[in-house]
This record gives C-alpha cells, structure tokens and sequence, in this order.
C-alpha cells in the first residue's frame, strides 16, 4: 500500500518541487491533496488521513505550526515534515515545539526531502527516539522509500 501524503505551500511553485521530487516514487508514494493555505490543508489532513504532511512553515490563514498542532491532537499518527525558507533556528525550534517529525530547508529542498522522508519512516518503524516526538501507532510508511 502506497504512502498517503498532503503537500501544503501557499507558493504553487514549491508544490510543483515537491510533486517533482516525489514523482519517481509514485509507485509507493501517493500526493492525495495539495492546498494553499492552512485552512485547506487541515480540512484535506481530516478527510484524507494521510501518513505524511509536507507542510510550509508560513502559510496564509492557518501556519504550518498550529495546523501541526491540530494535526497532532485529531490524527496523531499522521507524521509532518515543516518547510521553510526561513533557516534560522528559531524557526527550526518553532518546528521541533510544533511536533513536527522533522524540518527541511527549502534552500536545499532537492537534496534533503526524500532523506527526510526516510528519517521519518526509520524513527517510525524503530519505535521513535531521538530528539523529535516518537511515531504513535502503526502505519502503512515502512520499506516506502529505497535507500
């Protein structure tokens, strides 16, 4: 069973990235939803259920912090990767206190999604550890990505 996943970015152009970078993994990767802003992204997160959330930082309406955090307290085992533009760690703090399961550049996008991908999937099928939250709960994300 493929991974289900959700890109949300309110610039389409780092959708088109994403969707790029993802594409030769469509046989085990499946995009079930963009959206532009929060608002859109949490109300898809809710009908979709997805495994994955790849999700902008800033975003109009609802940021990708407090979609996280709504996302953590209705669909705890839907795990989130925040991206941003913004490389400062305060931003990188803002990501890891959301409860994100990781934080990726959009300055180095192409280099650091997939190996971010696979970080989640690793900490999820070991049982979590490390300084992110654990993965709660059992998912269909393990072996999706080859090494």
């Amino acid at each position: 069973m493929p991974m289900s996943i959700v890109v949300a970015d309110d610039a389409a152009d780092y959708r088109e990235v994403v969707r790029a970078i993802l594409s030769p993994m469509s046989d085990t990767i499946v995009i079930v939803g963009e959206a532009e802003d929060g608002e859109q992204a949490l109300a898809l997160v809710r009908r979709e259920r997805p495994d994955l959330v790849i999700t902008d930082l800033i975003m109009p309406r609802l940021d990708g912090v407090e979609l996280t955090r709504r996302i953590r307290q209705e669909l705890p085992e839907t795990k989130v990767i925040l991206m941003s533009s913004y490389t400062e760690d305060a931003y990188r703090l803002m990501a890891s206190d959301s409860g994100a399961d990781a934080f990726v550049s959009k300055q180095v996008i192409t280099s650091s999604l997939l190996p971010a991908i696979r970080d989640v999937i690793r900490r999820c099928s070991g049982g979590g550890g490390g300084p992110l939250p654990p993965c709660i709960g059992g998912s269909s994300v393990s072996a999706v990505l080859p090494t």
